[in-house]
């Protein structure tokens, strides 16, 4: 941890020297030690739950925070371990020597220092063995006055192998006293490029008693000291030969230092950092027996605390109940408190070596279909957790406000729901020169107008100019400049109406030619709604032009907006499906009937796989129209706002099922936008939408689909 920023700070001359000062950096350090990484309440802990207070002593180390033991350590074994340092400066770092060295280093006597001076139980944290020869010179920064950046409660073992009438080196400190004031005039933890190794002139400066005291140690000595409370420099060496220490950092914790190596804890050689090793001990200290616990408990941030489960994930991974038990019987003995899989990741990535470790490189021995497999099943189950855990996060998200609903009071991202657009991914299929089309409700005629009002290329192939073709096109009047949609074939309230408008389009099914006489005295199509002949001999000569023109605008579009009305809809005896409801005298021809999701998707499926198979081109936009029913024919059972809501839920799910499953097909979200994100969509009868609205889902259309 930085706690120091010297380009920040106004250097303090005194008698020449350029001192980097900064007072309160003791603060910051306790505050990112003790609080934010948690050594405070390991501390906490450990002092509650101590019980050996009978075998504390009265020791100088408590309030000198440095204590010498003389002739701790055997003399002969000191240059057994130099000697073996020499000779196999790897092997000695090994965890089977630390094993052996541990119970004779921290024997009763030192053992009782420590823990009067904790009032705890203490854990090694690591260990290591240094040699300093003439190299390492006064300007070396452990060689300069400096108290150690880690918890305010922790201490420093230092034995000396060799004594200092080999080598000449010693241990240097202050008084706590002085080291508190150096803390408090800013010379303590600034930058270790700015240690001093005189502080005689800072110390007179700011009347500091200057008073370095001395540990000479000889072989077998052992100095406890605290070096985050006592400031402190080794002296180099002046002597021809090295001097060699074996050095331990210690820490409290809840259970005594032989608890915590039997269950997997052996200290690491060499130099920690103490950040995250805090949290990682009170875990050690609140996991019980796993096999009591009768439940499987998930902790936060995906760690694991319980056997119980590792045993549920492995079993959730793995195909083969085999593999999953030989993974967990071997986590149980190589990891009992569970210290390396101490999260999923850390569960994933040791079941990956196991597995690894597996597969025999040499070619000739036949692979491990079963390790294979596990391993297929472990990668898929890393890719899933992964996917799983980033779905609420706004990273790689096209569209990072579309993940939470919009909230005008949220503190810190306030959003309104009627300033979004529906949509999250651009997908620009056109230009404004590309053939379109469009059937559906009326509220795809009001996209239709918009296409043709603002320089589209839609594609018309049929109108009805002629005052003598004997035809009505309901809101079409002869020369009007605006088509209803691409060919007469009127307004489309349901899905099968599309696939039969493309059967009969491209003459894959026969229909009857039904002529309905009207209450006004023209003639209905039921399968063309809003279309009126004047005379039958009208509906005849019409009947194959209009076929025509429908397979005309067909083969021409290249992009064809749907937008699906209703669910519910009106069958004939024969199997066909009228495009709206029936007239007074059309119940002696129909059934009601409700489509599902199913026949839905079935019939635009149709619709647009007939349509594709003549015009490789084409690519269909579906959306739902935000028109709510007229009149609903289940009203023995439910209230029209029920069978719309019904229905409008149908038609959605339908839509995305058909988008998910082909490449062609596409999602224009217009029901979304008028029902969800417009405050007054309607006009007063609350079933028509507002031509800014139109405008608005265009607008949305434009951004999504053209270039």
């Amino acid at each position: 941890m930085s706690t120091f920023d010297s380009a920040k700070i106004t250097p303090t001359v005194i008698e020449g020297i350029d001192y980097l000062l900064k007072p309160n950096a003791d603060k910051d350090l306790s505050q990112y030690m003790e609080v934010k990484h948690n050594y405070r309440e390991l501390a906490r802990q450990a002092n509650k739950s101590f019980t050996r207070q009978k075998q504390c002593l009265s020791t100088s180390l408590q309030d000198d925070h440095i204590h010498v033991l003389r002739k701790h350590f055997p003399e002969e074994l000191c240059q057994s371990i130099i000697e073996e340092y020499e000779n196999n400066p790897d092997d000695i770092k090994s965890s089977n020597v630390i094993a052996v060295l541990l119970p004779q280093v921290f024997n009763q006597l030192l053992d009782e220092q420590v823990i009067s001076y904790f009032n705890s139980e203490y854990c090694i944290f690591w260990w290591s063995i240094y040699k300093i020869n003439d190299t390492v010179t006064s300007t070396d920064y452990s060689c300069k006055w400096h108290c150690d950046a880690g918890p305010k409660n922790h201490l420093k073992v230092l034995i000396y192998l060799n004594g200092i009438e080999e080598h000449g080196s010693d241990t240097s400190y202050l008084s706590p006293e002085s080291t508190q004031q150096l803390k408090d005039v800013g010379y303590i933890f600034n930058d270790i490029k700015n240690r001093e190794t005189d502080l005689s002139a800072l110390c007179q400066h700011f009347d500091i008693d200057f008073t370095p005291k001395y540990a000479k140690p000889n072989a077998g000595d052992t100095i406890i000291f605290n070096p985050n409370q006592i400031a402190h420099r080794a002296l180099p060496t002046k002597g021809a030969k090295p001097r060699y220490v074996m050095d331990f950092c210690l820490l409290q914790n809840e259970v005594p230092w032989r608890e915590t190596v039997e269950n997997d804890y052996v200290p690491v050689y060499g130099g920690r950092q103490f950040e995250g090793f805090a949290n990682k001990l009170l875990k050690f200290n609140k996991r019980a027996n796993t096999d009591s616990v009768s439940y499987i408990e998930i902790p936060q941030k995906n760690e694991i605390k319980y056997h119980q489960h590792v045993q549920y994930l492995l079993n959730s991974i793995f195909s083969d109940q085999q593999i999953s038990t030989a993974l967990f019987d071997r986590i149980k003995q190589q990891d009992t408190k569970l210290l390396v899989c101490t999260d999923v990741t850390a569960l994933i990535y040791f079941c990956k070596n196991i597995l690894q470790s597996q597969l025999n490189p040499d070619p000739s021995v036949i692979i491990n279909k079963t390790i294979i497999q596990a391993m297929m099943d472990l990668a898929d189950y890393q890719l899933t957790f992964k996917d799983s855990y980033q779905r609420y996060s706004p990273q790689n998200k096209p569209n990072p406000n579309g993940i939470f609903w919009p909230n005008p009071d949220h503190a810190k991202h306030p959003q309104s729901q009627f300033e979004q657009l529906p949509y999250v991914k651009k997908t620009p299929i056109m230009t404004l020169r590309t053939p379109i089309g469009s059937a559906g409700s009326c509220f795809a005629f009001e996209i239709s107008k918009y296409f043709q009002e603002n320089n589209y290329n839609y594609v018309v192939t049929e109108r009805n100019d002629s005052i003598n073709s004997g035809l009505v096109i309901d809101g079409y009047q002869p020369g009007d400049s605006i088509a209803k949609f691409c060919a007469n074939y009127g307004i489309l309230f349901n899905s099968p109406s599309f696939s039969q408008l493309a059967e009969k389009a491209f003459g894959l099914r026969s229909f009857e030619k039904l002529l309905i006489e009207s209450e006004q005295g023209v003639y209905l199509d039921p399968y063309r709604e809003n279309v009126f002949f004047r005379s039958q001999q009208a509906y005849l000569e019409d009947y194959d032009r209009h076929i025509a023109a429908v397979k005309s605008s067909f083969l021409n579009c290249e992009v064809f907006v749907v937008t699906m009305g209703l669910n519910e809809c009106w069958e004939l005896h024969d199997g066909t499906v009228m495009s709206r409801n029936p007239r007074e005298n059309m119940f002696q021809l129909v059934k009601h009937k409700i489509l599902t999701v199913e026949e839905n998707v079935f019939h635009i499926q149709r619709f647009f796989d007939i349509i594709k198979a003549h015009n490789p081109d084409f690519k269909l936009i579906i959306s739902v129209s935000p028109v709510p029913f007229l009149a609903t024919g289940r009203a023995d059972e439910h209230h029209i706002i029920t069978a719309n809501v019904h229905s409008k839920a149908v038609l959605l799910v339908a839509a995305e099922k058909l988008v998910a499953n082909n490449a062609d097909m596409y999602y224009l979200p217009s029901y979304e936008l008028v029902t969800q994100c417009e405050k007054e969509a309607w006009h007063p009868d609350r079933r028509h939408v507002k031509s800014e609205v139109v405008a608005r889902v265009v607008s949305m259309f434009e951004e999504i689909f053209v270039k």
